[in-house]
């Protein structure tokens, strides 16, 4: 009894706390008028601290098995999936803001991707393997839907990441903290499909659902961290005098004639 008492009080504990802090984050990003660089991103916090208010009464009303619970969580996924997708669009034109190629190379693929992902989810949504319930059936289609996003997602993550730093960008800059942490929690999210398959049991289960809220604790985190840190000032070209280019000039001519 003790232990099930510890084990609820942490879970509790992983649940809440990141949503407390997203508030300070939101704070953060309010005061420092960053919602106008990352709208999308400034929303998705906002609307993850409105829906942890939702099903936080729904789970103190009802429990994780009531069919409001479900209903909510289904629903506030897919906003949270689209948010999400959004975010992503910020950065990439964030960390390509120097190259219009790049940013309109990245703009658009995204919303292909997004176009076919959401035609694919509805497929999949009506189509999902489940019994003749409209309850099994939403939640089948919901979680078929997060598991394709969570993919893409995480890819599109890890590319941004990868030719930032092929193109040396700073990994201090602000939509570097927050590509990084969108990139952890789609990753954890995605590899919960494939943990949840192997650990059946009940003590298995519990023990993903703290690493899950334990790994949000951690990303909201990195996002405070790069938040308050200052981003570095982008470097200044030296100017070099009149005279002493034209000296460079004239010892070149002396070079190429000799």
């Amino acid at each position: 009894m003790l232990l099930m008492n510890w084990h609820k009080a942490l879970l509790l504990f992983l649940w809440i706390s990141p949503h407390v802090l997203l508030g300070v984050l939101a704070a953060i990003l309010y005061k420092r008028r960053l919602y106008r660089e990352f709208p999308c991103f400034f929303a998705y916090v906002l609307y993850k601290i409105a829906v942890f208010i939702l099903l936080f009464t729904l789970y103190s009303v009802q429990g994780l098995a009531g069919k409001q619970y479900a209903y909510a969580f289904s629903a506030t996924l897919l906003l949270s999936i689209a948010l999400r997708f959004g975010a992503i669009d910020e950065v990439s034109k964030d960390l390509f803001r120097d190259s219009q190629f790049l940013k309109l190379s990245a703009r658009r693929s995204l919303q292909c991707v997004t176009g076919l992902l959401f035609v694919v989810g509805i497929l999949f949504a009506v189509y999902a393997p489940s019994d003749n319930s409209f309850d099994s059936r939403l939640l089948a289609g919901t979680l078929v839907v997060n598991r394709g996003a969570a993919m893409v997602q995480s890819g599109l993550l890890l590319s941004l990441l990868l030719f930032s730093r092929f193109l040396g960008l700073s990994w201090r800059r602000l939509a570097f903290g927050i590509t990084l942490g969108l990139g952890i929690v789609t990753s954890v999210d995605l590899a919960m499909f494939a943990l949840r398959a192997e650990f059946t049991s009940a003590a298995g289960k519990e023990f993903l659902n703290l690493l899950i809220t334990g790994t949000y604790l951690i990303c909201v985190l990195i996002w405070i961290r790069y938040l308050l840190a200052p981003e570095p000032e982008p470097a200044s070209l030296a100017v070099v005098p009149h005279d002493e280019v034209e000296t460079w000039n004239t010892e070149l001519q002396h070079l190429l004639r000799d």
